[in-house]
């Protein structure tokens, strides 16, 4: 886990949050004037980004509060509560985006594709400049930030593309077609957000393999008759939490394996951990 304190990177989710807000708000008003469901989809797809960076941002500065008696493991799930509240804001978005293109697939409308083209060429230029703000950050948010922020730049290359085709062919089937493309694009991402928030929930070991090796490590340390229970989860995707119960040799030094296999686990960055050896 990466710990990039530089000052000047939430200043730059800042700015990324500042102008993919703004944008899906004029795309918003720009899908009803050009009467593109593609536009409203994207607008969507840019809300629920917008949306998602701001409750990360926030989340993640609440998060480093320490713990306190009645929360010991401090406030790092607030962003489950965040991942959860973009999950439906997301979720009902696409619903109403969807029955518009059945609607628009039944009965075609005329859309406006110089409109559409203006507004593809302000989406490229918004989420390409939020996009090269963010770049080279070592911050796993960021890293998360601008791989939407890229997933929308493309999607805003094929508005572009149906807006030059429709002018030239009225082909105004196109549109719902690339605005239900673009639905499912975003369906794609609460499925996948939706197991990890799950995952979280259900406290599964976050990482299978880890897991493994880590057994494996722990188990060849010298004294280490075998593992009685060892249990790994997670707290927000990031920070994971172990407790591991340890049955040892009867002349094996109980303080030396606890502090080694103590030891591996912080190699792994889980910090908080509770290990119980029975001689």
């Amino acid at each position: 886990m990466s710990h990039d304190h530089n000052h000047h990177k939430p200043s730059n989710i800042g700015i990324a949050f500042l102008l993919n807000f703004s944008f899906s708000i004029i795309e918003i008003f720009g899908g009803i004037l050009t009467n593109s469901t593609a536009i409203l989809s994207d607008a969507v797809h840019d809300l629920g980004d917008s949306l998602a960076l701001a409750l990360s941002f926030f989340s993640e500065r609440l998060s480093k509060k320490e713990p306190t008696k009645k929360y010991p493991y401090g406030f790092k799930r607030l962003s489950l509560i965040g991942a959860i509240i973009n999950i439906l804001v997301l979720s009902v978005g696409t619903g109403y985006v969807i029955s518009e293109a059945i609607a628009s697939f039944q009965n075609p409308q005329k859309v406006d594709s110089i409109g559409m083209l203006w507004l593809a060429f302000l989406g490229i230029a918004i989420n390409g400049i939020a996009a090269l703000r963010m770049k080279g950050s070592k911050k796993i948010l960021d890293k998360t930030v601008v791989m939407h922020l890229l997933e929308d730049l493309m999607g805003w290359v094929a508005v572009l593309v149906v807006s030059i085709v429709i002018y030239f062919t009225n082909w105004y089937i196109l549109d719902p077609v690339l605005s239900m493309f673009i639905a499912l694009v975003i369906i794609r991402n609460i499925w996948i957000n939706s197991k990890l928030v799950f995952g979280i929930l259900m406290q599964s070991v976050p990482d299978e393999d880890l897991y493994n090796e880590l057994k494996e490590h722990i188990e060849s340390i010298e004294g280490v008759k075998l593992i009685d229970n060892f249990k790994l989860w997670s707290l927000d995707g990031e920070e994971h939490i172990a407790t591991i119960t340890l049955s040892v040799l009867v002349n094996a030094d109980v303080q030396n394996i606890r502090l080694k296999t103590k030891s591996i686990l912080n190699k792994h960055n889980i910090n908080q951990t509770t290990v119980e050896v029975i001689a």
